[in-house]
């Protein structure tokens, strides 16, 4: 879990984010953690493979992930969402309220989202940092155009901004930050009643 974790900070720093990747080292990791609860949903195992063998940017980080990504606990999350985007995407908490490391100041992980899928446009208190690590997704903040996120962009949204994301033939792997007001309570997403 350490080496991930160096790793994690490592690939924010190499993309322009060094405050991120401090605050990613300041949670300290326990030597040896047990993994309570899921690894990668088995309709997302192929999209997760696909997406670890394109990590190309950060080659370190893909070693971690190769090492230990898959039996991380992955969730497909309990809010309620819309039936086109329900299983078919899954996170890893890291750091953060419900995270592996506990932390109350901050709340990080990884997110995989399938190919074809679109995730409708939603909000949260947190600010929120974004950098895509393997496949280049289509990206929507407020009411804009959606444009293209190829790997090693790295994406913030500010709190409450509006923000949506659509994957086309290639499944999509990222690290994702939250800072500020970190409640998941805070979570909306259009058109689904909290």
């Amino acid at each position: 879990m350490i080496a991930l974790l160096g790793a994690y900070a490592d690939a924010w720093s190499q993309a322009g984010a060094p405050h991120i990747a401090g605050l990613v080292k300041s949670v300290v990791a326990p030597e040896r953690k047990v993994f309570a609860g899921r690894n990668v949903p088995d309709a997302l195992q192929l999209d997760y493979d696909q997406a670890l063998a394109s990590l190309t940017c950060f080659p370190v980080l893909q070693q971690q992930l190769s090492d230990t990504g898959v039996s991380l606990p992955w969730k497909q999350g309990s809010m309620k969402m819309p039936a086109s985007f329900q299983g078919r995407f899954a996170y890893v908490e890291l750091a953060g309220p419900e995270g592996i490391l506990p932390s109350t100041d901050v709340n990080f992980g990884l997110y995989l989202q399938q190919r074809d899928t679109a995730y409708p446009s939603h909000w949260h208190c947190a600010e929120e940092d974004y950098l895509v690590l393997s496949g280049t997704a289509m990206w929507q903040i407020d009411n804009d155009e959606f444009v293209a996120q190829p790997p090693g962009t790295h994406i913030c949204h500010a709190s409450n901004q509006p923000h949506a994301t659509t994957t086309q033939q290639e499944p999509m792997l990222a690290m994702w930050f939250w800072q500020g007001d970190i409640r998941h309570s805070t979570y909306r997403i259009v058109g689904v009643d909290a």
